[in-house]
């Protein structure tokens, strides 16, 4: 078969996001590595970072991009296809996806501190060495130090106070990463200030109409269960159940479901019947954590109202499922804690601290106090 990397473009782009498309990106990497064809080896992996950052699973982007590293340092000089001629060379597209893999470090335990840490470092250095700023360096960092407030104020203050360049993430990204610190620091009215150009669309993310205000959306449902202000949560849950698009980032179903525990319990548990094994298989540790939380204490509020047994349509897949499809509520409030007690506690080995389990035990004292 003739090598063409146009083709093998126009195949998976013609394939739904997902598995069918990470296959076919597999290919495409796997016969331009055979032809050497070094603009391509790069440019279909960062093709395939891109899939697994917004539509499949990370880890492959985690694996995939510290390949993509190697060869633009043994090939330094590669020219971009195509199909990305808006950045300069390789190099520059491969910073720009660099921000989504240091984003993403913190949702891994099993990299380590250290690892974590090579990365920023690295990501530094080489948008130093390229002429940019460290604004998204900065903005990473915060994200990062989610466990550790005065570090994510830090990094927070450092990335205000930065101007904008050419590898800044878009001006909706960076009004949502502002509305995020405001409304962990409990200032919903600066919040509600900076939301307004998104809430009414001045501000977008790139060509995705509705990205930045999910995004924005999500941060406020999240403030508000936060805040047990439980009828505004369920509002925004009922306006985020029609505009949920097919990204991973956005498939909150475990946070839709803790907030319907305390508005509308029938529809929590029918958020779960249908949703349930989208919550089995989330795509990262730290996905996983957060969902299992939520679910965790949705079947807390389930105990707590005396419900003792469930019918559920579960397969065999999960792990408490038996034929009678007769379950009950403590079991599976159980099975949800302690998976979410287990991956709270390793990232706590990871990060030195234990910020994670705090957050369970406070979510599951958030649950009780109706």
């Amino acid at each position: 078969m003739n090598y063409n990397p146009e083709e093998l473009k126009k195949h998976y782009d013609g394939l739904p996001h997902g598995k069918a498309r990470t296959e076919a990106l597999r290919e495409a990497i796997g016969a331009a590595d055979q032809h050497n064809d070094v603009p391509f080896r790069i440019y279909f992996r960062e093709e395939m970072c891109h899939e697994a950052c917004f539509y499949g699973d990370v880890m492959y982007m985690m694996v995939v991009f510290p390949e993509m590293l190697s060869i633009i340092d043994r090939y330094p000089d590669t020219p971009s296809t195509q199909f990305d001629t808006s950045y300069d060379n390789a190099l520059d597209h491969i910073l720009w996806i660099y921000k989504w893999v240091i984003e993403e470090c913190s949702s891994f335990y099993q990299i380590s501190m250290e690892d974590c840490l090579k990365f920023f470092e690295d990501f530094k250095k080489r948008s130093i060495s390229y002429g940019y700023n460290l604004k998204p360096y900065y903005r990473s960092l915060y994200y990062f130090y989610n466990f550790d407030n005065k570090k994510a104020e830090e990094a927070f203050r450092n990335f205000e106070k930065i101007p904008r360049d050419s590898n800044s993430d878009c001006r909706a990204c960076e009004r949502n990463t502002e509305i995020g610190f405001y409304l962990d620091a409990g200032n919903l009215e600066k919040a509600l200030e900076l939301a307004e150009d998104i809430e009414n669309f001045k501000l977008r993310c790139g060509g995705d109409y509705f990205d930045a205000w999910l995004r924005m959306k999500i941060s406020f449902l999240d403030y508000y269960m936060d805040n047990r202000e439980f009828e505004k949560a369920a509002g925004l849950a009922g306006l985020l159940e029609r505009k949920i698009n097919d990204k991973t980032e956005y498939q909150v179903w475990g946070t839709i479901m803790d907030c319907y525990a305390h508005t509308k319990p029938g529809r929590a548990l029918r958020v779960y019947k249908k949703y349930w094994k989208e919550l089995e298989k989330e795509h990262s540790p730290y996905d996983l954590l957060c969902s299992s939380q939520h679910v965790c204490c949705f079947w807390k509020q389930m105990v707590k109202s005396g419900r003792e047994t469930v019918r559920l349509q579960l397969d065999s897949s999960f792990p408490l499922y038996n034929e009678d499809r007769i379950y009950k509520t403590e079991d599976l409030f159980n099975y949800y804690y302690n998976r979410t007690e287990s991956i709270a506690k390793k990232f706590d080995q990871r990060n030195n601290a234990d910020s994670y389990i705090k957050d369970l035990q406070d979510a599951l004292e958030n649950a009780m106090e109706d």
